[in-house]
């Protein structure tokens, strides 16, 4: 399983061109533009350079696959990036209010600050706002490890 991780991990390296510096598994991903994925992106920092991208996921119990009960879909590859140079903010908020975003019930701009209540009771995913216009929700198994990594330049990765 190990060689399989450090392979993964050299492809992905070989593709971008450069080192990856740092890695994690966001556990549910939106963004503004319709699209969310339940079981979350791989995302990782190349240069300065953060890329995420998903995998089709088999329905297992106890590591035996299971068969659905009705037809799936064909799984569509999702994968995007983004420049450090192009975040404008981060902010945790509610999963929830993430979701309205992502599937076009809310706008971006009208997402209020979490309060310390939301934070404590309350699913939270960081908001990634680009210069753009663009947004991405990340939940995140340590959110302070990413905003570590937006504080670093290149040559500190």
């Amino acid at each position: 399983m190990e060689d399989d991780a450090q392979a993964f991990i050299a492809e992905l390296e070989a593709r971008r061109g450069a080192t990856i510096t740092w890695r994690t598994y966001a556990t549910w991903y939106g963004n503004d533009r319709k699209i969310v994925r339940e079981f979350g992106v791989f995302l990782y920092r190349a240069d300065d350079t953060f890329y995420f991208e998903d995998f089709e996921r088999t329905p297992s119990l106890f590591g035996l696959a299971l068969k659905p009960r009705k037809p799936k879909e064909p799984f569509v590859k999702y994968e995007g990036s983004f420049q450090l140079a192009e975040v404008k903010s981060t902010r945790p908020i509610p999963k929830a209010i993430a979701m309205k975003v992502a599937l076009g019930d809310l706008a971006a701009t009208q997402v209020r600050e979490a309060t310390a209540l939301d934070k404590i009771f309350r699913q939270m995913v960081e908001m990634v706002v680009l210069t753009d216009g663009t947004v991405h929700f990340f939940e995140l198994m340590n959110r302070k490890q990413f905003i570590e990594e937006l504080t670093k330049t290149g040559e500190e990765a």
